[in-house]
C-alpha cells in the first residue's frame, strides 16, 4: 500500500470514529423546566450538613431553588421545581428527606440517584432537572 492510500485510509477511519462518537456526547434530554444559568460554589466547611450522607441541603438559585445531596460516593444537585407542575408555588418540600415530594401533585423523586420519579407516585414522568457538581478540595462547583 503506498503512502497516500494508507494516509487516506487512516483519515477515513478517524473520521468514522469521530462521527460515531459525536451522538454519544450529545445531551438529547430537554427538561420542561425553563433554563436558568447556574454557576456557584459551596464551601463544605461552612455547610457541614453536606458531609452527612443522605441529608439534602437547599439553596437559592436555578428556576425554583436547588437541592444538593451527598450520596456517599458523589454529590447531586437538582432544581427543586416539579417538572409536572412547573410553578414557583409547587416544588419539593423542604423536609430533609432522600425522597423529594412535590408540594402540589405529590410526585416523589429519588434524590440519591438521578432525581428519577418513584413509580406509582403522582402524575410526573420526568426526572428533576439535574445540575453538574464538581468537587475541588472542600468546595463544590454547581453549574449547568
Amino acid at each position: 500500500m503506498n503512502g497516500i492510500k494508507w494516509l487516506s485510509l487512516r483519515f477515513s477511519f478517524f473520521l468514522l470514529l469521530l462521527l460515531l462518537a459525536a451522538p454519544a456526547c450529545k445531551d438529547d434530554f430537554k427538561s420542561s423546566i425553563p433554563y436558568v444559568d447556574v454557576n456557584f460554589y459551596i464551601n463544605l466547611v461552612n455547610n457541614n450538613a453536606l458531609n452527612t450522607v443522605g441529608y439534602p441541603v437547599y439553596f437559592k438559585g436555578g428556576y425554583g431553588g436547588i437541592v444538593v445531596i451527598n450520596n456517599g460516593v458523589s454529590f447531586y444537585a437538582y432544581d427543586m421545581t416539579c417538572p409536572y407542575e412547573i410553578d414557583f408555588n409547587c416544588g419539593l418540600k423542604d423536609d430533609h428527606d432522600v425522597i423529594g415530594t412535590c408540594s402540589c401533585c405529590d410526585s416523589q423523586y429519588h434524590l440519591l440517584d438521578g432525581g428519577y420519579v418513584l413509580s406509582g407516585t403522582g402524575p410526573s414522568t420526568e426526572p428533576l432537572r439535574q445540575y453538574r457538581v464538581s468537587v475541588s478540595g472542600s468546595r463544590l462547583h454547581i453549574t449547568n
